[in-house]
């Protein structure tokens, strides 16, 4: 069931399922993908416990194999309503049997939605329910619709990054979606803006680490209108799109760690940015989004 929360200037649609954003209207425009299965039928999932590929699909905790898949099983789950209001609704989700088959930790997940003018912002608290030190990875995968209008080209959008920064973008091994964090497949010297072409993702997501900044920008060229993306818990950044396709939309994916690496041993406590956190303690992870 869809639940939506509103104000002046932004209404903000809501799935139970995954607490999944499945629509933003700015000033009665859509910014998000409308999850049309032609290109992607996934509008902005919440990734738990892991992102990305998990090598072979299994994970290693205490020598004991667990099947996981891609970008992890939260955002496939019916979260609980909390509660609602005009402007903000928090929605919770508590680990099953079913869960503990293919991660072996006891959770609790509880996601509020609040807007605020027209900025969009979001509160994701994790807790350890389980009696031992739980390891997870935690990211976001949000589409934005470019171009927003018709008289616009996707090559008519950029992103701009609040501070310049330098980056090697690992390969992402397109047979099985690992990380070869061995070779670099793109080289970003001094990167400010970068122009939305199809061609850089025809070797799937940019990946970006070491970030210079957790904020940015996704404008038109004329930036009249775009969004601004700000992400200071997140040490990583995913950029995505269907390039074979040619979709009508861009992802802007700030991550707590990533896909398993190609040289990964399958270890799930060996993987990138984990947060471990201690029997019954809690985790708050935020970001916040502007429309313009």
């Amino acid at each position: 069931m869809n639940y939506t929360i509103t104000n002046q200037n932004l209404s903000v649609e809501i799935s139970n399922h995954g607490a999944e954003i499945k629509a933003v209207k700015y000033m009665g425009t859509d910014y998000l993908h409308d999850s049309n299965p032609k290109y992607w039928n996934r509008s902005a999932p919440i990734l738990f416990p892991n992102i990305g590929t998990i090598k072979d699909n299994v994970s290693l905790f205490n020598n004991v194999g667990y099947p996981m898949k891609k970008h992890g099983f939260l955002r496939d789950r019916d979260f609980t309503l909390d509660r609602i209001e005009t402007s903000s609704a928090t929605f919770s989700y508590e680990s099953t049997s079913e869960d503990l088959s293919i991660y072996p930790f006891s959770f609790k997940v509880t996601i509020t939605y609040q807007i605020h003018g027209s900025t969009l912002k979001s509160y994701i608290l994790v807790k350890n329910l389980s009696n031992e030190i739980m390891p997870f990875n935690l990211g976001l995968h949000p589409a934005f619709k470019v171009p927003l209008s018709a008289d616009e080209k996707f090559e008519d959008y950029k992103f701009i990054f609040d501070e310049a920064g330098t980056y090697d973008c690992p390969a992402v091994n397109l047979t099985n979606g690992t990380i070869d964090f061995n070779t670099v497949a793109r080289h970003f010297d001094n990167l400010k803006e970068l122009p939305l072409n199809y061609d850089d993702y025809q070797n799937d997501a940019l990946v970006f680490d070491n970030l210079a900044t957790h904020r940015i920008h996704l404008v038109n060229k004329d930036k009249t209108h775009g969004v601004s993306f700000e992400f200071n818990d997140f040490p990583m950044l995913g950029i995505w799109t269907p390039n074979h396709i040619h979709a009508n939309f861009i992802c802007i994916e700030p991550w707590i760690g990533c896909a398993d690496p190609s040289d990964h041993d399958n270890v799930f406590t060996n993987k990138r940015y984990l947060i471990n956190l201690n029997p019954n303690d809690e985790k708050l992870i935020s970001y916040q989004i502007k429309f313009f």
